[in-house]
């Protein structure tokens, strides 16, 4: 008995992260400093469920029509 090949499947899921920086400071500019070199402290506020997902490889399917998705 012989075996199937298995093929390779590739899939792509964007997920939307919302995340919320505080930084204390004296100015709006030491703000934005801070915040730039990854200072402050970051909480995360809302995530989409599930994502947005899409089969990018599907060998099941021609190259034409692979790429044209």
């Amino acid at each position: 008995m012989s075996r199937d090949k298995k093929k390779e499947y590739i899939f792509s899921n964007t997920v939307l992260i919302t995340e919320e920086t505080t930084v204390m400071a004296n100015s709006y500019e030491e703000a934005e400093d801070i915040f730039c070199r990854g200072g402050g402290d970051t909480d995360e506020v809302a995530c989409s469920s599930g994502g947005n997902w899409e089969c990018i490889k599907n060998p099941d399917i021609s190259k034409e029509k692979n790429n044209d998705s």
